[in-house]
């Protein structure tokens, strides 16, 4: 069942500027963080946008969103939960229905946005054409996905002595490094930056701290996000 607008309005933060809990969050939030040079405004596409669901917006994490709404010059949303969509757009925001493997829109962008969407999709290279032809020449891809050698997924494999780990039954792949740029030169980028950062749990557990601290004391590529931010080939990435 779809969000009421009103329900929706109680849930997002108005302003995260002002508001201080909010403020600490975003200062050790490492995608926020690791975007914010990319995006501060520009024109941005953000796709996959409701994040599975408007009820699950602000629980686990920020609504990535609203953190783009703050700081680009404009950004556009993009995402298949229609009903969800409706609510968006007569809340005020900029959104489009649509499917990230087939968009076609009338605009290119600065930076087009993808976060914790290409392990969900059937068709991941049919989503980069459908990005590569929405950029600017001289735009930016970033992607956000699961890291599948993260220290988490390593423990999980361990723990339970399998080589068949519990998964997100909507996801279609786990991306490594090495596996995600490979996919993304096939389409036609140029990789210009990989690092992995702790998955930015609004109240994360005992569990989620001790494998941050491990994995920042001992190997930061073990952390459980992998941020990818690369460029059509006929420019290079920064």
């Amino acid at each position: 069942m779809a969000m009421s607008e009103t329900e929706f309005s109680s849930n997002v933060p108005q302003g995260l500027r002002s508001d201080k809990r909010l403020q600490g969050y975003v200062a050790r939030d490492g995608v926020l963080q690791t975007i914010l040079p990319y995006i501060r405004g520009k024109k941005v596409l953000d796709v996959g946008c409701v994040e599975h669901s408007l009820e699950n917006m602000n629980v686990l994490r920020l609504w990535v969103h609203e953190f783009l709404r703050e700081h680009c010059e404009h950004v556009t949303g993009i995402d298949l939960l229609a009903d969800d969509i409706a609510v968006l757009r007569e809340a005020g925001y900029d959104m489009v229905c649509a499917n990230a493997e087939s968009f076609c829109l009338d605009q290119k962008y600065d930076v087009i946005f993808a976060g914790e969407l290409i392990e969900h999709l059937s068709n991941p290279g049919s989503f980069l054409e459908r990005c590569k032809d929405h950029l600017k020449s001289d735009g930016v891809l970033i992607l956000t996905t699961p890291n599948a050698f993260s220290l988490h997924h390593l423990l999980a494999v361990l723990y339970r002595w399998t080589n068949d780990p519990f998964a997100n039954p909507e996801h279609t792949c786990f991306y490594s490094p090495r596996v995600l740029r490979e996919l993304l030169q096939r389409h036609g980028f140029h990789v210009g930056r990989v690092c992995c950062v702790d998955f930015p749990f609004l109240k994360p557990l005992l569990k989620h701290r001790l494998t941050s601290w491990v994995t920042s004391c001992f190997g930061r590529k073990f952390k459980t996000t992998l941020i990818m931010i690369s460029a059509p080939q006929n420019k290079a990435c920064k």
